[in-house]
């Protein structure tokens, strides 16, 4: 089944060979346009790995980037569906949280995304109460301002903390090129009664130079039936409420980058993962990052930065009471740091601050019931070095950052690694990383019957080795990559019986789930990934991964994600018009008896599954720098019933399903 999944993939990218190579370009200054078009896309620079830029294959990491022409020529409604076709990662709904997590090496585990840390031009986007309430990201943020995203598959803590843990999305914003103001505005429609609305607007005038963007995406959702943890059959329609607003400012050193996302699906009832129909998950995210950088000389430049991440999490308690409760947390993060270049080849980037959280905000009780979470605070102090050094072809790096959270032992994440150029298109990458991610109030403090938190809960640690080979010239990318991650101190939930009530003859029953640390988890798998120009108008990307994991009791592929996936897309640009196809292959995951052979069989088992997805784009009108676009796109064209294993608790063998099946979408932009 998997090779004929893996040959009609094939297949449909060979037609679409078939039919665009023999379109010619109109007019050799469009092929020129064109094609430096593509060489930028394959030669961008990126931050992501060391906060200065660099080329791809100079960066201390293993990272992939997605330029805007990707983002723009392929179907894609949010960040989360771009993100779904980067090698090695996967958009899930784990538990209650539809369109919550982005898994990356299949080294998730929770139904929290807090192994991965969000980056909104180099500064963090961290939620205060779980570390990885993402759905907010993935879902409401302005797509269209986006101008590339540059992502690490590995540690990263070195530079950024807590939850740079399996991963770093770093979100980077358009930048106006020449004098003026511009911008976008686009309406559309879709399946399930959908309405999008969004714009931005792009100025830079002297040293100021900003972007402002604004999302708004509703739908009534995809009605889904399956059966819930009490054993209910029910059915409701999934719908989405999303709304999301962006700016990003530099006047003359100063830096503002601010975000604010309300992302409202709808959601099972949150304790017991049962249907409820007043039932709602409705996260409002709210980030700010103030920021100075002074060049001081050719050797030293200084930077500070003010970053607040705030989240407040509504959700309503289960009948009878049905009281909606409130959980809200902020943090607020100092920094400061200096990158030093004392020699020709050796760059130095040293930091340090501090970062206060606070939790579970009070509300008035005649409205609101108790807080998820007991309130609380805490505070941390970190440092954080990195060095790199050039000799002729080779490229040493190391680095580390010591984190110390209150009344928790102090955490060295060290990095290690060199880069060595064969040729100016054959290199090497071998890195040795480390990284964190704390334990988070929904785990120290949380305050329902069924969980206990604990409030000396260490960190999760995790080592990766990672070789990789990568070969570049200006029209095509490819690179293998294979690795190895041990995690530790796993934070789990032990449960905890009771006497039933029947009396001592029955069997205990469940009393509470309390937070512990324990167990390991050993990953190890490769990556494949390339893209070619076949022409000046005409881009083929693709990947292949395949990962496996082991638990400390010796369970391979506990994780229940799949092995392996393919993913493959064709991107054709006429002067006028532009063609997008890609299919995302995800193999069979695990079955969850595979843990838990108690877990109730009552829904659609999980299969392998392709993604396919196509947009048409045509540029129907044009007067002077501005334009008219016109696109429809479809999703999930094969309108397939994806489910997923409920890999955080192993309860029932699907839950949420992945997707609203076959999708449609028109839009109209008007480019000013």
């Amino acid at each position: 089944m998997r090779a004929r999944s893996i040959t009609r993939t094939m297949a449909l990218l060979a037609s679409t060979v078939g039919i665009l190579a023999p379109m010619p370009a109109r007019g050799q200054e469009a092929q020129d346009d064109s094609l430096k078009e593509l060489m930028e896309l394959l030669n961008t620079k990126v931050t992501v790995a060391s906060k200065s830029a660099e080329s791809l294959n100079s960066a201390p990491g293993i990272i992939t980037v997605v330029t805007r022409p990707e983002i723009e020529g392929f179907a894609a409604q949010n960040l989360g569906q771009v993100l779904n076709r980067v090698v090695g990662m996967a958009l899930l709904s784990p538990d209650v949280f539809p369109n919550q997590s982005l898994v990356i090496r299949g080294q998730e585990t929770t139904p929290y995304n807090n192994h991965v840390l969000v980056l909104l031009n180099g500064r963090p986007m961290r939620d205060p109460i779980t570390g990885g309430l993402n759905g907010s990201f993935w879902n409401a943020f302005p797509i269209g301002v986006v101008e590339k995203l540059e992502i690490i598959r590995g540690p990263g803590s070195v530079l950024y903390g807590s939850c740079a843990y399996s991963g770093v999305v770093n979100i980077v914003t358009r930048t106006r090129e020449e004098e003026g103001v511009g911008g976008q505005i686009t309406l559309g429609t879709g399946s399930f009664q959908a309405t999008q609305r969004s714009g931005h607007v792009q100025v830079r005038m002297g040293e100021l130079k900003g972007i402002v963007g604004i999302s708004q995406v509703r739908d009534l959702g995809a009605e889904a039936s399956f059966t819930d943890y009490n054993g209910t059959l029910g059915s409701g329609r999934f719908f989405q409420r999303n709304l999301g607003l962006m700016a990003h400012l530099d006047y003359a050193g100063f830096s503002l980058n601010a975000y604010h996302g309300n992302y409202d699906p709808y959601t099972l009832e949150g304790v017991h993962e049962a249907w409820d129909q007043i039932g709602k998950m409705q996260q409002i995210t709210t980030h700010v990052d103030l920021g100075y950088t002074k060049e001081l000389n050719s050797v030293v430049s200084l930077g500070a930065n003010l970053t607040y991440n705030q989240t407040d999490w509504y959700t309503v308690t289960p009948p009878p009471v049905q009281q909606q409760q409130f959980t809200g947390g902020d943090a607020t993060l100092f920094e400061v740091m200096a990158k030093i270049k004392p020699m020709e080849g050796l760059n130095i980037i040293v930091g340090g601050g501090g970062e206060k959280a606070s939790w579970g905000k009070a509300k008035d009780p005649l409205y609101w019931g108790p807080s998820l979470v007991i309130p609380g605070d805490q505070k941390s102090t970190f440092f954080y070095a990195q060095a790199d050094y050039r000799i002729d072809m080779v490229k040493l790096i190391g680095g580390l950052q010591y984190n110390k959270l209150e009344d928790i032992d102090g955490n060295v994440s060290p990095r290690l690694g060199v880069i060595v150029d064969f040729t100016p298109e054959l290199g090497a990458k071998v890195l040795y990383s480390t990284a964190f991610r704390k334990g988070y109030p929904n785990e120290t403090g949380f305050n329902a019957d069924v969980f206990r938190g604990n409030p000396l809960l260490q960190p999760e640690t995790i080592s990766t080795i990672e070789a990789q080979v990568f070969y570049q010239t200006p029209k095509a990318q490819a690179s293998l990559t294979y690795y190895q991650s041990k995690m530790k101190d796993i934070v789990t939930r032990r449960a905890y019986l009771k006497e039933n009530p029947l009396g001592p003859t029955y069997p205990p029953v469940l009393d509470y789930l309390k937070y512990l640390n324990g167990g390991t988890w050993d990953y190890q798998g490769f990556e494949a990934e390339g893209r070619i120009s076949v022409t000046p108008r005409f881009l083929v990307t693709g990947s292949l991964s395949y990962q496996t994991n082991e638990n400390e009791a010796g369970i391979k592929n506990a994780t229940l994600h799949p092995n392996l996936m393919v993913k493959a897309g064709a991107l054709y640009t006429g002067s006028r018009w532009s063609l997008g196809v890609f299919d995302a292959y995800f193999g069979k995951p695990k079955a969850t008896t595979l843990v838990n052979p108690g877990s109730a069989m009552v829904n659609k088992e999980p299969d392998a599954y392709h993604l396919v997805s196509g947009k048409f784009t045509w540029k129907a009108l044009e007067s002077g720098k501005g334009h008219v676009k016109l696109a429809l796109e479809g999703n999930n064209l094969f309108n397939t019933d994806i489910r997923y294993p409920d890999y955080p608790n192993k309860s029932v063998n699907s839950l949420l399903p992945i997707s609203s099946g076959r999708t449609w979408a028109a839009s109209i932009t008007v480019v000013f």
